[in-house]
């Protein structure tokens, strides 16, 4: 409290210059809010369209984690939230008219039909109060019902050292290998506890090469194709050139004995490479430990050697680019290399469409409100000219000074997915 006082001892008397400053802060509120739910339709359109791969870039976490500056927590988060708001579009039009934040937007437990019991429930809270509203429900919840022991998650924090922290990346990293995503926090130590309870361990690479899949190739035109549950499968060029980066010679398939297997790597050089790069990819900017295989700098098929300083660790995204002509790797390893990203030439963007001036007769509110749907409704991915409509159609179906999100989800019935940019 004596806090409190000293500050408002030291306002001078008389003063407005704090509501000035309070409008401000509650502006930058209002257009976070709006920015939020643009983003998250982006997001979404990016996704679709798989925006990564014209630009050279492994995923649309690469993505994000480049252009956007967005740590890889972050950007996973993001992209969560932004893949649910697509079926809830009442919290989209609550975040994007200021009624919700995007910590409370985030929460994992409204779906389409709890979405707006959850949106009354948690307007006016703050978000600590929303975290204790949310906890102990699961998704498809409402808020009056009872919250579940089994479904609050608990916090376990550990302090370790450098070698043991080592040791548990290693471990992540060989337990994500045999998932077909990456484990979350509780899938990682249930996945450790239930290891340590079956005698399990985990391993590195031993050097034995990457590529166990069989692949046959026809002599005569060097095509490929892979086995898989009963039928041949055509491969292409790229994925046979990634193959032979790393591969391990069975011999053929038409005689009575199998030859006698080996690999073009040696396991010692395959083990010096993995240590010397550090087990994660190699490009610049990707961090992936995940799926690595050892690619040759300089081909086989143009003289390139089994030595270390022409061999380096990408990922399978980088190292599928590579061979599908998006990255160029050239130099020698480790301290020579170079990387580049074969970008293709973005379309011009189209020309903006003009804002159509509404109607005289179109019923109208407060210039600020009615901007503001309208603004909300774009920053949701509508063409501004189908949002004004939307806007002004709605206007006369609200009472006069309803709260702006009613506007927006009366407009958002009156937007056609047709019609949408």
């Amino acid at each position: 409290m004596a806090m409190v006082s000293v500050a408002r001892a030291a306002w001078p008397a008389g003063s407005t210059e704090w509501i000035e400053i309070d409008e401000q802060l509650r502006s930058n509120k209002k257009k976070r809010g709006a920015l939020d739910a643009h983003e998250m339709y982006w997001l979404r359109e990016a996704e679709r369209v798989q925006i990564w791969r014209p630009l050279g870039m492994v995923s649309m976490l690469d993505y994000m984690n480049r252009v956007l500056c967005q740590n890889l927590d972050t950007a996973r988060k993001r992209l969560r939230v932004a893949r649910a708001l697509a079926d809830l579009p009442e919290l989209s039009a609550a975040l994007a008219a200021d009624e919700l934040t995007f910590c409370a937007v985030r929460e994992r437990v409204a779906t389409a039909s709890t979405e707006r019991a959850w949106c009354e429930a948690a307007r006016n809270k703050s978000s600590r109060e929303i975290e204790d509203l949310v906890s102990g429900r699961r998704p498809g919840d409402l808020p009056e019902d009872p919250p579940d022991p089994e479904a609050v998650t608990h916090v376990v924090r550990f302090e370790v050292s450098a070698a043991t922290y080592a040791l548990l990346r290693e471990t992540r990293l060989y337990l994500d290998e045999q998932h077909p995503t990456r484990l979350d926090d509780d899938q990682l130590v249930a996945a450790l506890c239930e290891r340590a309870r079956d005698g399990g361990s985990a391993t590195t690479t031993d050097g034995r090469a990457k590529f166990q899949i069989a692949l046959a190739v026809c002599p005569q035109c060097d095509r490929a194709a892979q086995t898989g549950a009963g039928a041949r499968i055509p491969v292409d060029a790229a994925t046979l050139a990634r193959a032979r980066c790393d591969a391990q010679h069975i011999g053929s398939l038409d005689g009575d004995r199998p030859d006698r297997a080996h690999q073009d790597i040696p396991p010692s050089v395959a083990r010096f490479v993995w240590a010397r790069d550090h087990g994660r990819c190699q490009t610049p900017g990707c961090r992936s430990a995940r799926g690595l295989e050892i690619h040759h700098i300089i081909a086989r098929e143009d003289g390139g050697s089994h030595e270390p300083s022409n061999l380096t660790l990408r990922c399978s995204a980088c190292h599928a680019a590579h061979h599908a002509g998006k990255i160029t790797i050239s130099g020698t390893a480790p301290d020579r290399l170079v990387t580049e990203r074969n970008v293709r030439p973005m379309p011009e963007p189209a020309p903006a469409t003009p804002h159509r001036r509404p109607s005289a007769s179109a019923p109208m509110c407060e210039a600020p409100e009615r901007a503001q749907a309208i603004e909300a409704l774009c920053g949701l991915g509508w063409r501004r000219a189908v949002a004004t409509s939307a806007v002004d159609e709605a206007l006369g179906h609200v009472a006069r000074g309803a709260p702006i999100a009613d506007v927006i989800r009366e407009a958002l019935r009156r937007c056609h997915p047709g019609r949408s940019s």
